[in-house]
């Protein structure tokens, strides 16, 4: 059933942080450059996003990675692909990816620092840390309906930790009796419509189901 699928292996950082100042540092002073923090997830503000930029780290934008990011717009960070399909079956990759966020260091943190009397809440800017994650989410086709199979979304503070993890995710895909799983889940999904079981919990039964883990494992970005 989960057919057509190829694995992308991660491309490992070239660099950690960002530690290159901005030539035009005035952005910093602008409060329309608004330098929220996702709290959660990997969305990259427009300050963060020119440090980034500015130490040649390749950014990509994707409308289905977001967390208090907001999904209206999407998430503006490092994403790599993952898993990745060719002809659709009964079921259905959404999404998958790796994900990385680095923290602003060096010089870049100190032309920061230097305008935080002025504007304070740029220290956030140098509060988050290095975490990267994997991203994977399968759903079915039933009929004219989309149905959630299981979405995982898992950060980590290792670079090794999360690759070692992704194999073990990518060993249970591929060995896994769709067959048997898929129509247990779909059968679970009745189940919560009829006990209007909460969203959160619904996720979480599905990733143990199929990993023995929670559907979210995050790392606070600061």
């Amino acid at each position: 059933m989960l057919e057509n699928i190829t694995w992308e292996k991660s491309t490992m950082p070239s660099v950690w942080a960002a530690t290159t100042p901005l030539e035009d540092c005035s952005m910093l002073l602008d409060p329309e450059a608004g330098c929220h923090v996702d709290h959660e997830g990997f969305d990259l503000n427009v300050i963060e996003q020119e440090y980034y930029r500015a130490q040649n780290i390749i950014l990509s934008h994707d409308p289905t990675l977001y967390k208090d990011g907001g999904g209206e717009k999407g998430t503006t960070a490092i994403i790599q692909p993952w898993c990745l399909q060719g002809e659709f079956t009964k079921l259905i990759i959404d999404h998958s990816h790796f994900v990385f966020r680095y923290p602003i260091q060096g010089a870049a943190a100190e032309q920061i620092k230097a305008h935080a009397d002025r504007r304070p809440e740029l220290l956030r800017l140098l509060s988050a840390q290095f975490k990267c994650g994997l991203d994977l989410c399968i759903d079915a086709r039933v009929g004219d309906r989309i149905e959630p199979i299981v979405h995982i979304e898992w950060d980590f503070d290792s670079y090794k930790h999360m690759i070692e993890t992704s194999k073990e995710v990518m060993d249970i895909v591929e060995n896994t009796d769709w067959s048997i799983m898929a129509e247990a889940i779909l059968t679970y999904n009745k189940l919560t419509r009829l006990h209007r079981i909460d969203a959160f919990r619904q996720a979480d039964t599905r990733a143990q189901l199929l990993f023995g883990k929670n559907s979210y494992l995050l790392i606070p970005t600061i």
